[in-house]
């Protein structure tokens, strides 16, 4: 992002609030080896993490396929004196349900069902966990509960107190069976609970305690309670009810640093402990924030502000650990509250990860402290405004030593424009006059890289002269800083971890085709997921057939449905799947219904890419669905773009769905026979692919995502702060909008706004919110839209796109006449397959493309020049003719196949480079296919997504039509 078009008034306006700031005087601070704080229950317990929501998923594919990737990202989170070295992990008890950001399994979906823990990435993920370090204490919570639990307090408390129960012991008992993983502690009450439920909890500690068919002994789980959000009633409850007290051992807080005096009381007086039992990991982009605050760590859900609430929960609540959720973020972009994480892993099929911003903060504190160090009282302060996030702070410590006070480590931070400085005495440690190390994390000086100055070391301290003990500690502006007595010698910022090599970041090339030909083993592995696919309601899992080998079932049942959480309804079953880069492709599969209700239905999509868009359903890009009673329906996100009725189709046997992504239109086919094409107004231009159902055990088999190469695959993504894009003064700087933008990143237009780039490709997608929008499009120096008007457009719609560019370089200026707009990101269609997220293609880039490529590129332009999509409507409509101008080169047509034997020769899972043959092969079958595919009936496009039409297609094979 460049603000060069951008005055000095709107800079200084908006860095106003810490320009003003004035120099403080340095702080006095007296780190006392007599005060530290030898509770128990108020020594150091380190950091946790929380595996929930989905959001460990996609480790398994990692683990399937780049084992030695997943073995780095858990050593680099698990193991001692290496990485982030955290010491607890807190699992999702799964119900099934959507616990915000994606569904984690149940493990027992009716009572009489055997517990299967091998469902999901949890518990599998816990044990990996364990056997890096055994020392890691495990945790169970839950967010929602299988309906047979909650039907059984339906019948009576004792029913379902006892039901409840069964379901906890009989996954405790298959956890250690299968995994061997022995639980240390269970969260009791459901997750941010507003009324700690009293009775479960001493009913669970009872049951605990004397339970007499276990594995190992329970009685020796300790329980957390009560994991509230904003509220502390568990411990009121604890300080009446002795009984409450004695069952639960530690006190779990969420999304605040402050106790009261009931946390307080319980925690000197009984020996409880506090923990900050769920927060955020950093929210932000460094990369691309950087640019708006010069140093990329400040701001609401930065890693300054995280940083801060883990120094302000000792000093505020003596709270003694902070679970991060997530520390790994192994689920899409696109998911609720991404991006979120330490460690980013959502690149199954390359294996590529990124040691966040997170990541570094986090090894400031847990790469100089132990388990069991303890606070000193005195030197640990925190303040600021807080409601979740901290802001204008003033001063931020923390100060932890070990027990027999021979080391010391100090924790700062100081989000503010000036340094903060302290003058620290040190008394009665083993080290008086020891000197010193430092470790900070600070932004970028002139061009460094943005993060060249993370996890450096600093200068040495050495005792100020002639005053022994005393040292001046001077923390540079917007920076976290250790100071500490423990070795600093292998600190090297990034490049700490040098003998670690991340595989490189790629796209998942196209085709892309799944048959389902897994292992025992690989599936036990998946956790029962298919590759690739993370659930946003329902449960699409791996199971075998006697007819059809493994097929991908869904399989929650209206009969079983669960008890969602209180702050969540689940959406109807949905999964993804891919590359949410992906751009014109064709996506198919095979479907077979469990019933012919006329509600009941399985579909595919095209173009997904948020999760969050529509709220509540989850729903996204384009879908087309079967229903029982043989009608169909096109979908654009929650509004039905057409629909009609199928007079042959038999839904619960095998069918073949089939969309086409072409240009601006959708093209939707069932068993060969075209149905529907559908432009949207605003269009979503890229996206992953997804299927859905209904509540039914609906099955699904023979994936394929083929690319349609009339124009390029895939996208290059600039975000709003990417470099080069030059706004002029009237825009609002959003540096963490909602996870509705890509990177929480938006740029909001006010009167007058301008921005302008220059680009290189065929093309460009502008992809932002609006609301009665007008604007004005210059390329290259010549208005393409004046006066452009856009009613409406939701997050990662495209406002606007420009395509059949010539090939090489374009510059591009939009003004905002008036209305309201948001810019996300830019999109710009290409056909290489190696990510290159930048306006320009690299040189690099550039030379790796081989003469074939050149000649595929040179022939999509000229089917492109000679056919766009009315074209191959008129085709559709007139098979097996030649329009009468311009003239088209003829493809060789696809032979007709019948349904049943089109994938019988499965073709590999495997995604190589396409070779030049199967490249035109494709190119062939999609002209082909939308050549010579005549509807029954051919109905009128839509005009708007809520428009619908009835019309019927004709399966009959006799007919001589080619399969698509």
């Amino acid at each position: 992002m460049d603000f060069s078009m951008k005055n000095s008034k709107f800079v200084n306006k908006y860095f106003s609030e810490l320009m003003d700031r004035s120099n403080a005087a340095p702080m006095e601070i007296i780190a006392d080896g007599t005060q530290a704080n030898e509770n128990p229950a108020a020594c150091y317990r380190g950091f946790g993490c929380v595996s929930a929501n989905n959001s460990s998923r996609l480790l398994l594919d990692y683990k399937a396929e780049h084992p030695q990737a997943y073995e780095e990202i858990m050593r680099l989170l698990f193991q001692k004196n290496y990485g982030a070295c955290l010491t607890h992990i807190k699992l999702e008890l799964g119900a099934d349900i959507n616990s915000s950001s994606g569904t984690e399994p149940a493990t027992k979906r009716s009572a009489n069902e055997p517990a299967d823990v091998t469902r999901g990435a949890g518990f599998q993920f816990a044990a990996d966990a364990k056997a890096i370090n055994p020392d890691i204490t495990v945790d169970f919570l839950r967010w929602g509960e299988p309906g047979w639990v909650t039907h059984a307090f339906t019948i009576s408390q004792e029913n379902g107190l006892s039901a409840r129960y069964r379901w906890y012991k009989e996954t405790l008992d298959a956890a250690y069976a299968v995994y061997g993983l022995k639980f240390d502690y269970i969260s009791a009450d459901q997750n941010e609970t507003d009324t700690p439920d009293e009775a479960w909890i001493l009913y669970l500690r009872y049951r605990l305690d004397h339970e007499t068919n276990a594995p190992y002994d329970y009685s020796k789980i300790k329980i957390i309670a009560s994991d509230e959000v904003g509220s502390r009633n568990i411990a009121e409850q604890m300080v009446d009810n002795s009984v409450l007290r004695n069952a639960v051992d530690v006190i779990g807080l969420h999304y605040t640093t402050f106790g009261d005096s009931y946390t307080n009381l319980l925690n000197k007086a009984y020996g409880k402990e506090i923990w900050y039992s769920e927060g955020i990991a950093p929210c932000n982009v460094p990369e691309l924030t950087v640019q708006a605050d010069q140093s990329g760590l400040i701001g609401r859900n930065g890693p300054i502000d995280v940083a801060n609430r883990i120094i302000n929960s000792y000093y505020n609540g003596k709270m003694t650990m902070y679970e991060f959720q997530p520390a790994v973020a192994s689920y899409y972009n696109g998911s609720c509250y991404s991006p979120k994480q330490l460690i980013r892993a959502w690149e199954p099929w390359s294996g590529h990860y990124v040691l966040d911003i997170g990541f570094w903060m986090a090894m400031h504190f847990s790469r100089f402290s132990q388990k069991g160090w303890m606070f000193i009282n005195g030197a640990c302060y925190g303040d600021g405004e807080e409601d979740h996030a901290i802001t204008n702070t003033t001063h931020n410590f923390m100060t932890l030593t070990a027990p027999d006070r021979s080391e010391l480590s100090m924790f700062f931070t100081n989000e503010s424009e000036e340094p903060r400085i302290y003058n620290v005495q040190i008394k009665d440690m083993a080290f008086q006059d020891a000197a010193l190390s430092t470790v900070i994390t600070r932004g970028p000086s002139g061009r460094q890289s943005y993060d060249a100055n993370w996890f450096q070391r600093g200068k040495t301290i050495r005792c100020s002269k002639n005053k022994h003990g005393i040292f001046t500690v001077k923390v540079p502006p917007q920076s976290i800083m250790t100071v500490t007595t423990l070795d600093t010698s292998w600190v090297n910022g990034v490049n700490t971890f040098s003998g670690i090599q991340p595989p490189s970041s790629a796209r998942l090339t196209l085709p892309y085709r799944d048959r389902l030909e897994y292992t025992k083993e690989e599936i036990c592995v998946r956790g029962c997921a298919p590759r690739y696919m993370t659930d946003q309601g329902g449960a699409f899992e791996l199971i075998e057939t006697a007819e059809d080998g493994y097929v991908i079932c869904q399989r929650i049942s209206r009969q079983i449905l669960p008890t969602n959480w209180r702050f969540r309804g689940t959406p109807l079953p949905l999964t993804s799947f891919g590359d949410d880069k992906w751009h014109s492709y064709s996506a198919e599969v095979d479907v077979r219904l469990a019933n012919l209700d006329e509600n009941n239905f399985a579909g595919i999509g095209v173009r997904y890419n948020s999760a969050v868009t529509c709220e509540f359903s989850s729903m996204c890009g384009y879908t087309g669905r079967l229903y029982g009673d043989g009608s169909w329906k096109l979908m654009d996100m929650e509004n039905v773009a057409a629909e009609g009725i199928l007079s042959q189709v038999n839904p619960k046997e095998w069918n073949h769905l089939k969309l086409i992504v072409l240009g601006n239109s959708i093209f939707f086919f069932i068993n060969g026979n075209f149905l529907t094409k559908y432009t949207p107004q605003c269009m979503i231009n890229s996206g992953r692919v997804s299927l859905c159902s209904d509540y039914s055990w609906n099955m699904f088999r023979n994936i394929a995502v083929e690319p349609v190469r009339l124009q390029p695959l895939y996208v290059r993504r600039i975000d709003c702060f990417g470099d080069n894009i030059l706004y002029n003064e009237n825009w609002e700087i959003h540096a963490m909008e909602s996870y509705m933008f890509y990177n929480r990143t938006s740029m909001e237009a006010k009167a007058g706004a301008e921005f302008s780039c220059t680009f290189e490709g065929t093309g460009i997608s502008i992809i932002g919110t609006a609301k009665n929008a007008e604007f004005t499009v210059l390329i290259d120096g010549h208005t393409i839209y004046e006066n452009f008007f856009v009613p409406s457009s939701l997050p990662r719609q495209a406002c606007l796109i420009l395509d059949q560019l010539p090939e090489g370089v374009h510059s591009m200026r939009v003004f905002l006449n008036h209305g309201e707009f948001r810019l996300d990101v830019l999109e710009i269609p290409e056909p290489y397959s190696r990510m290159t997220d930048t306006l320009m293609i690299p040189k690099e880039v550039r030379a790796e493309m081989t003469e074939e490529q050149q000649q595929e590129q040179y022939r999509r332009r000229f089917v492109a020049d000679t056919m766009d999509a009315e074209a191959m409507l008129w085709h559709m409509e007139h098979p097996f003719t030649q329009p009468p101008e311009p003239e088209e080169t003829e493809f060789p047509a696809e032979q007709p196949a019948a349904p049943e034997s089109e994938h019988s020769d499965a073709e590999s899972t495997e995604n190589p480079v396409t070779a030049e043959s199967e490249a035109t092969e494709s190119a062939a079958e999609t002209e082909a296919a939308l050549s010579d595919s005549e509807p029954a009936s051919v109905p009128e496009e839509p005009a708007a997504p809520t428009a619908t039409e009835e019309s019927t297609a004709d399966a009959d094979d006799s007919a001589g039509l080619p399969e698509v």
